[in-house]
């Protein structure tokens, strides 16, 4: 092992030593066999784990399987591509269009810790309003801000961990796993097309210096620049408009696919992305390590039409406007700014090993909308006085500080305990005044100064993590933590793992824990207010969203929000015979006090009606994960590695609190967050190598079950839902090894152009605005796409 790896091992103290080899899919040899020996998730002994030595199930993905996808928008389709139980849903609308909404095992975004290096990762500074109802009001971190090319494996847990890390691990950890090599390095370029003809372009490389005798810096920078799709029909309103001759229907779309009034597919996105990972030892037992990143991207995406009698339009054509006789779809362009900073020492003091490290997260979000109105500017010279509107921005900002330490007591036990102190930050900022003013402009009103500020939130805990080899066949792990925070109060966690090697071919596992998710300061202080006269009394009143605290809230039955508690219990087998390895993993999640926002209730003010975040829901996810993985060795150069990977999930709403006497969230909205993602999904992989292995070909078949769309209800008499039939889309990859360091390689994604299935009547769709498919579907509806990628290692 080089010394770079070691660094890189050890600084991530607060992580679990466990590799699981049968997730190690399709890889190349080399690759597959380090990971094996490392990874840094799942147990604080410095003992190494494989994967039957693991209590609780992990996937490992290697760099080169990461990237073994073209055309994605970023690392949400390659990982959604890999995990079965992890689905990121196409780019919806608003923010939600440029940081999309991911969930595992069918849970919220927020309800899955994501790590990098095994530090936190922050939050985006967007909280999910658009997102399919199981993830709506979520706000978690974005993995799209992360280059895959600076990576050197993503790990999976899928199981409860807030024991162990903290907040949010409630469904799983996923931790991302930076580059640490201190020479050489990588270049890559691709192309990529659709089918339909937008095309994707991604350039980036990865390098390694040595620094010193000792030490190590990995620098990696991406670019990725991705034309908007666009996957839908004319609208009849539009078509109207057409067949009257008039002129320039579709024309202000900044997509090029006019005539059509609305764009329905993925955004259009640019970005520049660079990750640094760097190490140096001081001497043999002390060592600093620094990583960090800076992305900054830019997204474009277009809003509903709207037609010329639009009520946006109707005061200033009552002033004798007549321009804009095809009426006209606003557009919100999103510029994200990502930054991360994470430094520490690490190393031993006499027989106990410690890490020391503070980490500062920034994410910033910042919108414009182009091509819109509002109508209480009114004319300027007989024209529209303005059309593109700074709405304002978000902001989410943390700092955690972390000290962790290890000790072997003796053969059998080691003893691993800490504290963690972090401090976050959200932001509103709000938009220039005529994006506000009156009715405020069409398509997203900005943010009103009223409703804009920052506001901050603190905690600390402590913890203790106990692992005990009973035997050489039985592992024991205990884990203990207490956490306060500033703004609900504290909670206590623990955890209890065992495995058990019951022969040389199988070996049992089992775990039980408790979690929470914390309220983010988002959550709890996002508001907008609309102010309107009631139509009783005369006098003003404020409707819309506001924070649970408020008095609107409060008078509307609502309360200050609390944390989210889980329970975790899972138990499953290892079986492995020669080349072959099963898995087999039984989970329930049972969750209480899931926050969520309400429906419109009746305030306390005559003719009010507010909304707000409360805990409302019960809830469980129960499943079972399967993964098979094997080779098969045709002859002496021709060998096929092969996975198959399953997920079978069911997610119930148990119960709801009514807010003075009043269910909060709607029969409707429960029905979506337990049907809106299948309840069956298989990914399954092969990767053959021929001409002594200078040739690849690798296959990946996605399924995607039966689930429902999240228009109308299921069985309802008129406009039911829709049950959306099951999908397979099919990637292929074929490579040749030109020479020692260049690499070419010749793609399909969905390479038979599948599609998910067209809703129409009788059942509720969306076809009056233009859409024929499910809009928040796990499945996508973008369509194949070859590329061709070249790679060149030094």
């Amino acid at each position: 092992m080089k010394k770079s790896t070691k660094y890189l091992m050890s600084a991530s103290l607060g992580a679990m030593l466990i590799s699981q080899p049968q997730m190690v899919m399709a890889q190349d040899s080399d690759e597959a066999a380090a990971a094996e020996e490392i990874a840094v998730i799942g147990s604080r002994s410095k003992k190494p784990r494989t994967a039957t030595d693991s209590p609780v199930p992990i996937d490992v993905f290697g760099a080169n399987q990461i990237n073994e996808m073209g055309n994605a928008a970023d690392m949400t389709d390659n990982l959604k591509a890999l995990v079965p139980s992890f689905t990121a849903s196409p780019a919806t609308g608003d923010g939600s269009a440029f940081v999309r909404p991911t969930s595992l095992r069918g849970l919220a975004p927020d309800q899955t810790l994501v790590l990098l290096g095994g530090k936190r990762r922050h939050r985006s500074a967007l909280l999910h309003f658009f997102a399919p109802a199981a993830g709506n009001g979520a706000h978690g971190p974005d993995i799209g801000m992360i280059p895959g090319i600076a990576l050197k494996r993503v790990e999976v847990l899928r199981d409860g961990a807030a024991a162990q890390y903290g907040a949010d691990a409630i469904a799983g950890v996923i931790n991302f796993v930076p580059r640490d090599n201190s020479e050489g390095g990588l270049v890559t370029a691709s192309y990529g097309q659709f089918y339909e003809g937008e095309s994707s372009i991604k350039i980036a490389g990865n390098v390694g210096f040595p620094l010193g005798d000792n030490g190590f810096i990995n620098l990696s920078m991406e670019y990725v620049d991705n034309d908007a799709l666009s996957r839908g029909t004319q609208r009849p309103d539009a078509q109207a408009l057409e067949d009257a001759g008039v002129p320039g229907v579709g024309s202000d779309s900044p997509f090029g696919d006019a005539p059509l009034v609305q764009t329905w597919g993925r955004p259009e996105t640019s970005g520049f992305m660079t990750f640094l990972n760097s190490g140096l030892e001081l001497n043999e037992d002390h060592s600093l390590y620094f990583m960090g990143n800076y992305s900054e991207k830019e997204g474009r995406y277009r809003f509903f039409y709207r037609s010329p009698t639009h009520s946006s339009l109707a005061p200033l054509r009552a002033d004798g406007f007549t321009g804009l006789p095809a009426g006209f779809t606003p557009y919100l362009d999103g510029d994200q700014t990502d930054f991360s900073a994470i430094g520490g020492i690490k190393g031993v003091f006499g027989d106990v090993d410690y890490d020391f490290s503070m980490a500062y997260g920034y994410s910033e979000m910042d919108y414009f909308l182009n091509n819109s109105v509002n109508p209480s500017l009114g004319l300027s010279g007989g024209q529209i006085a303005q059309m593109d509107f700074d709405v304002g921005a978000l902001f989410q900002e943390e700092m955690n500080i972390n000290l962790d330490f290890s000790k072997e007591l003796n053969d059998t036990l080691n003893l691993a305990w800490g504290a963690e102190y972090r401090d976050e930050t959200y932001q509103i900022a709000s938009g220039e005044p005529g994006s506000f003013i009156g009715a405020g402009v069409s398509g997203f009103k900005g943010y009103h100064p009223r409703d804009s500020g920052e506001f901050s939130r603190d905690n600390w805990a402590v913890y203790a993590d106990l692992e005990q080899d009973v035997n050489e066949d039985f592992l024991m792990q205990y884990a203990l933590r207490y956490e306060n925070f500033s703004d609900f109060g504290s909670t206590v966690n623990g955890k209890i793992a065992a495995r058990y090697n019951a022969n040389e071919t199988w070996t049992l596992r089992a775990a039980v824990s408790t979690g929470f998710h914390a309220p983010t300061p988002g959550q709890s202080n996002v508001q907008a207010v609309i102010t309107t006269f009631d139509s009783i009394s005369g006098g003003l009143v404020e409707e819309g969203l506001v924070r649970p605290d408020s008095a609107a809230a409060l008078g509307a039955g609502g309360a200050p929000l609390t944390e989210e508690k889980s329970k975790n219990f899972s138990f499953g087998a290892t079986g492995v015979y020669e080349n072959t390895t099963l898995t087999i993993d039984f989970y329930r999640i049972e969750i209480d006090d899931r926050i969520y926002r309400t429906i419109n209730l009746p305030g306390a003010a005559p003719g009010q009606t507010v909304s707000f975040f409360t805990n409302s829901l019960d809830m469980y996810s129960q499943g079972i994960d399967v993964v098979l993985n094997s080779s098969v060795d045709w002859n002496d150069d021709v060998t096929t590695d092969l996975t198959w990977a399953a997920n079978f999930n069911k997610i119930k709403i148990t119960g709801q609190k009514d807010v003075n006497g009043q269910q909060p969230v709607s029969n409707s909205t429960i029905e979506d967050i337990e049907n809106n993602y299948p309840s069956t999904r298989m990914v399954f992989t092969t990767n053959t190598k021929w001409g002594e292995d200078k040739w690849n070909l690798m296959v990946r078949a996605n399924y995607y079950g039966k689930h429902y769309d999240e228009r109308g209800e299921i069985g309802a008499a008129t406009n039911p839902s829709f049950e959306i039939g099951s999908t397979i889309y099919v990637d292929a990859e074929l490579g040749y090894q030109v020479n020692e360091g260049l690499k070419v390689v010749l793609g399909a994604s969905n390479i038979f152009d599948s599609y998910v299935d067209v809703i129409d009547a009788p059942y509720a769709n969306r076809q009056s605005v233009g859409l024929p498919y499910p809009r928040r579907s796990a499945a996508n509806y973008e369509g194949g796409s070859w590329y061709l990628r070249a790679s060149f290692a030094f």
